[in-house]
């Protein structure tokens, strides 16, 4: 059963890289270790919110390397970036969402340990709060490396981006772990 929702969650990416001739992504790494952090923290069983964090940042990857293919079919619409991510971030958690992984609200406030930091009151799932809250931090990690490219007028060692977004994923996932731990 876990391997037919894995499967339908991933669905939107598979299809996106399948129905693209080429792609230059935003950055192929970031986008794997992101995928491949998300595969290895639900399979070692690791709380949601931390997963969602990882899910946050294979979101924000997947809706940047979306972007840069649009940009180089010359394909240009006003806040394409953000409505690229946006769309990946919709395209991620509806399936989630039908296929149960992330439940329903009203679940979550008749169980508040679904839930963390008193946000059952709300009604937001740990895989849901993880994942927006790893959209907004890894959004701005890749600001921050952008900024500092354009700053520095280079990249200030190989692999800035990345590293820049491990080091968000791996604090963000001390704060996470010591509040739900």
């Amino acid at each position: 059963m876990n391997k037919k929702i894995l499967l339908f969650a991933s669905a939107p990416a598979v299809i996106l890289i399948l129905l693209s001739r080429s792609v230059l992504a935003h950055c192929p790494l970031c986008t794997v270790a992101a995928g491949a952090g998300v595969g290895f923290a639900r399979w070692a069983g690791v709380d949601d919110s931390i997963v969602g964090l990882f899910l946050g940042a294979f979101i924000v990857s997947m809706g940047l390397w979306f972007n840069n293919l649009l940009k180089k079919r010359k394909v240009s619409i006003p806040f394409q970036e953000f409505l690229a991510v946006f769309a990946s971030f919709l395209l991620t958690i509806i399936p989630l969402y039908l296929a149960g992984i992330i439940r329903n609200f009203e679940i979550v406030k008749s169980l508040p340990e679904l839930s963390m930091l008193g946000l059952s009151v709300l009604g937001i799932d740990k895989l849901l709060f993880g994942t927006i809250v790893g959209v907004i931090f890894i959004g701005c990690s890749f600001s921050f490396s952008d900024y500092v490219k354009k700053r520095n007028r280079k990249v200030l060692f190989p692999y800035q981006g990345i590293v820049f977004m491990i080091v968000a994923l791996l604090i963000l996932s001390e704060v996470f772990w010591i509040i739900t731990g």
